[in-house]
């Protein structure tokens, strides 16, 4: 050990310190507020690495594992390397680190040979890195009484500068420009320096516990699963009125979202799902009143599939990706980034969803994970518009059984986009013999409330086929339909459209296939749009069935046959029903729904 690495921990206390206590000065607006103007940051965005190229370090599986270091701005692998990782990799200035069959490697960021080894005596939990350092997060004893160790290490020669225990569990670190960000026992995040281990104050969340911390060249947030604070002099408050705090809307179909992998969690310091499943954002400095997102919105990817939305929680954009799941991401400031199990990257505008780039990244086996270095990063290459509609549509026909509820959210997000095509798809998933019942109940909802008037010609289309012996043709959601065209009562519709339309319920009305609940959708339908014109053909309906032992005796046909001529016709149609209650051959169930009626 070199004479000023020496020094270092002896002024440092080597063997450990507790920082981390029960009891401290906690939210401390002015120490918080000196800890923040020691921070050496970027001024704008950029990556971490001393060469400030966008890279990407992504892990293979196999066995061994395959660790690829990825040059996104040449489209270039820099080297490949088998080793046993048994975490993510954490980026410093020129090396990496990576746990490595109980080791803690750093690796030369620009070749991949190994710069040192340090042997991990515990139980792993955690750790990053920053330009000079590496910081390590481990567990000590079993029992009643573990002791919990931060320590920080040379990125050159993985000298230890320092270590400090804790009198209780430690969350893997975060840090960048001179400062260390420790959760501890989620409640408290402490904010240590990088060089000497003296923690500079410590952050106690008052209405929300700490189990997430992110840091960027610019920005540190942390938070939970509820949402995330912006760390500003602000956060000495704890409380989320009086920080700089954001809460996105998150879809209940997306529901394992999370702002961040927890902390807490040591299987989450590697590559896990739970990377698939993530809100990304970027914000912009605010001195007063929430957080405010860049671009005003916030990405969610979710596995297979990337959302764009507005801050009001409006879904502006959506990307399918083909075949395989996208297993890590990240939000440079202007693009999302992913990487499918497959080794393929995609670039997508945060705005727009249009596709900046779609490309290889070199690898030739499955794809665990991948840590990006990329802030400030967008591949120059020409944009791909993404339909939203397609993207949509795609997501919703995917017979990928795990992904139910994510189709529920793009079929309610289909549906609040206007015009016939829209409808069309929505009927196409009421076809597919594989879609969820439950997929396809939503969309006969979602099919009632849209009103919107374009939809009138796809589904008169629709009802174009019948039951035919010959032909072996069956009606396609008949009941379905009907509903749907029900669901248009009240909106301004077009003469010319609604002819047809009654023309192809009449045809379903007549014909003696039709069972007894797609008639009383039909009568239903027929009364919404016709305006007086469906009177004679459910007039005569009325007359030729009001006697007939299935129909007549059925209460359901019964009472829709009523209501459609009572509410919605004149006085010719009143007088039908007052000559077909007095007829002796009409069914008295149906006798008796006439009567009612009248009185009322």
């Amino acid at each position: 050990m070199n004479r000023l690495v020496l020094v270092i921990c002896l002024v440092a206390a080597c063997g450990g310190k507790a920082v981390f206590r029960l009891t401290s000065d906690d939210n401390d607006r002015a120490a918080l507020a000196s800890a923040l103007s020691q921070r050496q940051l970027a001024k704008q965005p950029t990556p971490t690495n001393t060469a400030h190229q966008p890279r990407a370090f992504i892990l293979e599986t196999g066995s061994p594992k395959t660790i690829v270091a990825y040059d996104l701005a040449s489209s270039k692998v820099l080297w490949k390397t088998d080793a046993d990782v048994q975490s993510r990799i954490w980026v410093g200035g020129d090396f990496v680190v990576a746990i490595e069959s109980k080791q803690l490697v750093a690796r030369d960021q620009q070749k991949g040979a190994v710069r040192w080894k340090l042997p991990v005596n515990g139980e792993f939990v955690g750790a990053t890195a920053d330009a000079d350092h590496a910081y390590l997060v481990w567990r000590e004893g079993t029992g009643q009484h573990p002791t919990w160790w931060l320590g920080a290490y040379d990125g050159t020669s993985g000298a230890q500068l320092w270590k400090i225990d804790a009198e209780g569990s430690l969350g893997s670190p975060a840090a960048h420009g001179g400062l260390v960000y420790v959760p501890f026992l989620t409640q408290w995040l402490s904010i240590v320096d990088a060089r000497t281990g003296k923690q500079l104050t410590r952050l106690r969340g008052i209405d929300e516990q700490i189990s997430t911390v992110r840091t960027t060249s610019t920005d540190t947030y942390f938070g939970s699963k509820q949402g995330v604070f912006r760390l500003d002099v602000r956060s000495a408050s704890g409380k989320r009125s009086d920080a700089t705090y954001g809460q996105v809307k998150i879809p209940p179909q997306l529901d394992r979202t999370t702002y961040g992998r927890d902390v807490y969690d040591a299987v989450q310091s590697g590559y896990t799902a739970a990377d698939r499943a993530r809100v990304l954002f970027t914000t912009e400095p605010s001195e007063a009143g929430p957080m405010k997102f860049t671009g005003g919105g916030y990405v969610i990817h979710y596995f297979r599939y990337v959302f764009g939305f507005g801050t009001e929680g409006d879904l502006t954009w959506a990307y399918s990706n083909p075949r395989d799941e996208l297993v890590a991401s990240d939000h440079t400031g202007k693009a999302i980034i992913a990487v499918a199990a497959s080794g393929d990257l995609v670039a997508l505008d945060p705005k727009t969803g249009a596709i900046l780039e779609k490309s290889k990244l070199g690898t030739t086996g499955r794809v665990l994970g991948a840590t990006f270095d990329a802030e400030g990063w967008a591949p120059q290459a020409q944009t791909e518009k993404i339909e939203t509609i397609s993207a949509l549509v795609a997501i919703a026909r995917d017979h990928d059984a795990r992904f139910d509820k994510v189709k529920e959210l793009a079929v309610s997000s289909l549906a609040k986009l206007p015009g016939g095509d829209v409808t069309k798809e929505l009927l196409a998933v009421l076809s597919d013999a594989r879609a969820p019942q439950k997929l396809k109940d939503t969309v006969v909802n979602l099919l009632m409330t849209r009103k919107d008037p374009a939809s009138l010609p796809v589904l008169t289309a629709q009802l174009a086929t019948h039951s035919d012996f010959l032909a072996k043709t069956e009606p396609e959601s008949l009941g379905a339909v009907a509903k749907a065209i029900a669901g248009l009562a009240g909106v301004k519709l077009d003469p010319a459209v609604v002819a047809p339309a009654l023309a192809a319920l009449q045809s379903h009305l007549d014909a003696p296939s039709t069972q007894v609940p797609d008639l009383v959708l039909v009568i239903d339908a027929m009364a919404a749009i016709g305006g007086g014109a469906e009177r004679p053909a459910l007039g005569s309906h009325l007359l030729l069935y009001h006697a007939d032992d299935d129909l007549g005796g059925d209460p359901a046909w019964d009472k829709a046959i009523v209501v459609a001529l009572q509410n919605h016709g004149g006085p010719g149609e009143r007088e039908l029903l007052r000559q077909v209650a007095a007829d002796k051959r009409t069914k008295p169930g149906l006798s008796s729904i006439i009567k009612d009626a009248a009185a009322e």
